[in-house]
């Protein structure tokens, strides 16, 4: 008499759902550095790109001062000679007007970054289901796999 060499179907399908566990977290752990990997690009590069402008920044200070104190100057001796206090409120007056303007233009840029992970995001897409309910020709639904 031959022997059953189906084994019993509950292991079967434990096997089955213990393996689809598996893949879902091979899958999630692959995600996580995929993006831990696009995040510290990102990070390196804005990290340059910091540490040039504050470098910028403070040698601008220092020649926004040296450039008050000559504005001032200037129209103390040309333009108002016995209001040195007018001269450097003109002076004054003028840079925080620029400041200002720079401050305007600087959040508008900051409000037109968009911090994304371009390749999880794709690869998030690539993984998900079809609004239809069908997957990426790769992968097997889970359902269909019960159903075998």
């Amino acid at each position: 008499m031959p022997e059953n060499l189906q084994g019993d179907p509950q292991q079967g399908v434990a096997s089955m759902v213990g393996g689809i566990l598996e893949d879902a977290q091979k899958l999630v752990r692959q995600e996580l550095a995929l993006a831990q990997r696009e995040i510290a690009i990102a990070w390196g590069k804005a990290k340059n790109g910091v540490a040039l402008l504050s470098s910028a920044l403070a040698i601008f200070v220092v020649g926004g001062v040296l450039a008050g104190v000559m504005l001032a100057k200037f129209l103390h001796q040309y333009a108002l000679p016995n209001h040195e206090w007018a001269c450097f409120g003109i002076a004054g007056g003028l840079f925080v007007l620029l400041g200002a303007a720079l401050t305007y233009c600087g959040i508008q840029q900051v409000k037109r970054i968009h911090v994304s992970l371009p390749q999880s995001v794709e690869s998030l897409h690539e993984d998900t289901p079809a609004p239809n309910g069908e997957l990426t020709a790769s992968r097997a639904s889970p359902i269909t796999l019960l159903k075998r």
